[in-house]
């Protein structure tokens, strides 16, 4: 991959809101050819969709992660048909090993997620196996530090605090907006919404300010952009527990570590890592933890992603 794209994709997935401007400043580029190269890598479905990041908990929902296989792989384009069109499943990520799919929904509670979920399984119980189900208990998420010698120290923490708010009628209509379209021109999300400019800024940056909008980021083309992608559940061993403290600094201060999640169930934790190379990670962390078991899912192709549920 091509330094110029390197930064590109770190720079817009930090931030797929980012101006062409500020774009070609952060890549050390003029405007004219950041817009070029952006459009031209959308084009080509390198980068493939925009996301609103959303932390979801302050709204009310859960997550919940569910891996499924296929009883016949035949079955996997209406299988994935199906699911696409289910406003809770709001990740669908392919695996080529390890498992087929790994399933996100978006919940108002347990119970709901059962409800779905029991739908699925009825509707394709020849068809669909379910492997495992692990709520989800806190996220954090980094920059992709691995496209870069440059090291962002950030932390984007989401289903940690459970503190609810209560959103006003024209607070939804927006972040259903930004939901939905997240490249959304703010000037087009007031005219659709027949509102005045100056209240879908003051709006977007309230719920930004309250931490329910918690930035803005894309999808990838991972198997286009030469990048290798794995999610990697871990056991910690009894003894092993005492340092999840510090494997979560060990996952921060790793470049190609993009994801950390805490979970309930058989693992008591997953990463997603990304890398240029081939990705052995894996050897470094049973060297410095005590882990009792591990699942590795490498990943195909991301289907859907969203963090709300699109109604």
């Amino acid at each position: 991959m091509k330094t110029k794209i390197k930064k590109l994709v770190l720079e817009y997935s930090r931030n797929s809101r980012i101006t062409t401007k500020e774009l070609g400043r952060a890549i050390g580029t003029s405007q004219q050819s950041a817009s070029y190269l952006l459009n031209s890598l959308k084009k080509k479905k390198f980068i493939t969709k925009n996301v609103t990041v959303i932390d979801a908990v302050k709204l009310g929902y859960i997550n919940v992660i569910v891996g499924f296989n296929f009883l016949d792989p035949s079955n996997k384009k209406d299988i994935l048909e199906e699911l696409l069109e289910i406003p809770s499943i709001t990740t669908i990520e392919e695996g080529k090993e390890g498992i087929d799919l790994l399933v996100e929904y978006t919940t108002q509670n347990l119970s709901a997620f059962n409800k779905i979920h029991t739908e699925i399984i009825y509707k394709f119980f020849r068809k669909l196996r379910t492997q495992f189900i692990y709520p989800l208990i806190v996220a954090h998420e980094y920059p992709r530090n691995y496209l870069s010698r440059r090291f962002y120290d950030s932390d984007r923490i989401l289903f940690g605090d459970r503190i609810l708010r209560e959103l006003s009628k024209n607070e939804k209509r927006v972040l259903d907006e930004l939901t939905k379209n997240p490249d959304k021109k703010l000037i087009e999300i007031s005219d659709s919404l027949g509102m005045p400019i100056k209240t879908v800024v003051s709006i977007k940056k309230g719920l930004e300010r309250k931490y329910i909008i918690r930035g803005y980021s894309t999808t990838l083309n991972h198997n286009k952009l030469e990048i290798n992608r794995q999610i990697i559940f871990l056991r910690f061993s009894s003894e092993g527990i005492r340092e999840i403290d510090k494997f979560s600094d060990y996952a921060k201060n790793n470049r190609n570590i993009i994801k950390f999640i805490k979970i309930i169930g058989e693992y008591q934790m997953a990463i997603y890592v990304e890398s240029l190379k081939e990705i052995e990670i894996i050897k470094d962390i049973r060297s410095n933890f005590q882990i009792e078991n591990y699942l590795i899912v490498k990943n195909e192709k991301i289907h859907k992603k969203t963090y709300l549920p699109l109604e």
